[in-house]
């Protein structure tokens, strides 16, 4: 029998890359289409996870536009920025 720890391990490191999300600060981790519509995963500076849809806010921004590999998001002072998937 295959040992599953060692084949785990593997492929972990094989699906990470090293130093791809700037974690000071917020990021998209990742986009997709739900079943109740496109969605999107955030990570905020502080490590927490938020699933959002547009017009939904989260981390104190509100969600204008998901795309294939972007998020817009709004700020409380109405400036408008755009976070991309990691190497996308």
């Amino acid at each position: 029998m295959a040992d599953d720890t060692t084949t785990s391990g593997l492929a972990g490191t094989k699906a990470t890359l090293a130093d791809t999300l700037d974690l000071g600060a917020l990021s998209v981790i990742g986009v997709m289409d739900a079943h109740d519509g496109v969605a999107a995963l955030l990570r905020s500076s502080h490590g927490e996870i938020a699933r959002v849809q547009v017009g939904e806010s989260a981390f104190g921004v509100q969600i204008t536009a998901i795309g294939n590999a972007q998020v817009l998001l709004t700020d409380r002072w109405g400036r408008t920025q755009s976070l991309a998937l990691p190497h996308s």
